[in-house]
């Protein structure tokens, strides 16, 4: 006989068993099934709505789990007037203030705020108050609270990653380097962070160091296709086209109907001059996204430098339906007709090409 079974025997024998129906909600809590445990919680309650503290925060968090936020603050204000000094149940009303928008996080911040004046040390709550800061893009709140949690737990992986994280955003990427360099020694087999630092010398351009960690995240993570996609552009930014098709086709293996990433195997082709393999993946591309106005462009421009002018100019007429404001694809238009010898229709096309050009400059 489980748990929940024993419990219910003991109700039927005795209704009012108080300890059996609170026992009963916390195996429904454990098992996920909230519903069954505000039924059971509120019905303890009802016997002693007095004495319970932890019982009233427990139907809390069960009412948050299923969104009824208000329902759940409701029982943390019943458990604080048990024991006004409950940190946990203070961090709890935040989070549930948290969770019901952006328009409260001020009220989520004061209850934050006040579990840590009864609990200084509290991290969870730092963290979560450093998480609205960063939404609110307050980046220097938020490193500050990371700070002062991280003094607390030097040890805690999760925030120095975070810190790391608000870094990155600010776009302070010396720092992001440096906290996720000390993230990966208190967990240095954590792909995500590898992946974040990685992205983080992406954007600085160092693509040498992005692919050492990204290949780092691929021993950790064979299965993240993004990684290898990454992996596929640091190598593009570095001249390497042959490593960026074998980095894509490792990405479309996971991922066989994604037409961007059959483009831009078409692009690398490409730049190796491999125009039949540029054009047999610009096709697969169309076969997943037939409205993609870069590879029917780009198609235009390899049957255009194979001088089969007319499949160039029916793709760059394809991309025309699907962006007419691309100066370029007229000037190259008109390239084509000239080449061809329709000259009125290559006259048209270089007026639209001049009007757009003097729009974007």
């Amino acid at each position: 006989m489980n748990k929940i079974e024993r419990y219910k025997k003991s109700i039927e024998l005795d209704p009012q068993d108080l300890d059996a129906w609170i026992n009963l909600g916390d195996a429904y809590y454990e098992e996920g099934n909230y519903r069954k445990t505000i039924d059971c919680y509120e019905k303890a309650l009802e016997f002693d709505p007095y004495s319970y503290e932890d019982v009233w925060n427990n139907l809390g968090l069960a009412y948050s789990f299923i969104a009824k936020y208000d329902k759940a603050i409701e029982c943390y204000e019943k458990a604080l007037e048990l024991n006004p000094d409950d940190a946990i149940t203070m961090y709890n009303m935040g989070y549930a203030w948290e969770d019901k928008g952006e328009e409260f996080d001020d009220k989520a911040i004061e209850w934050y705020t006040k579990a840590l004046e009864f609990d200084p040390g509290y991290t969870e709550v730092l963290n979560n108050i450093a998480s609205i800061y960063r939404d609110q893009e307050a980046y220097d709140k938020a490193i500050r609270c990371y700070h002062r949690a991280i003094k607390t737990n030097p040890d805690d992986n999760l925030l120095v990653k975070n810190l790391a994280v608000v870094f990155f955003d600010k776009k302070d990427f010396k720092n992001a380097i440096l906290y996720y360099k000390k993230a990966l020694e208190l967990h240095e087999s954590d792909p995500e962070i590898w992946d974040e630092l990685g992205n983080t010398y992406y954007e600085l351009g160092e693509f040498k160091e992005a692919i050492k960690c990204y290949e780092r995240v691929t021993e950790l993570d064979p299965h993240n296709y993004e990684v290898w996609n990454n992996l596929a552009l640091s190598n593009y930014y570095l001249d390497d086209y042959e490593k960026s098709i074998y980095y894509y086709k490792k990405a479309v293996e996971l991922e066989p109907d994604d037409a961007i990433l059959y483009y831009n195997i078409g692009y690398s082709y490409t730049r190796l001059f491999d125009f039949d393999k540029a054009i047999q993946f610009y096709e697969k591309s169309l076969k997943f996204d037939s409205e993609y106005y870069a590879t029917w462009k780009n198609l235009g421009v390899v049957y255009q430098v194979k001088k089969d002018y007319k499949k160039a100019i029916d793709h760059y007429q394809k991309a025309k339906e699907i962006d007419s404001y691309d100066y370029e694809l007229w000037s190259n238009l008109s390239t084509c007709y000239k080449s061809v010898n329709k000259l009125e229709l290559a006259e048209e096309c270089d007026k639209v090409a001049s009007k757009l050009q003097k729009q974007y400059d």
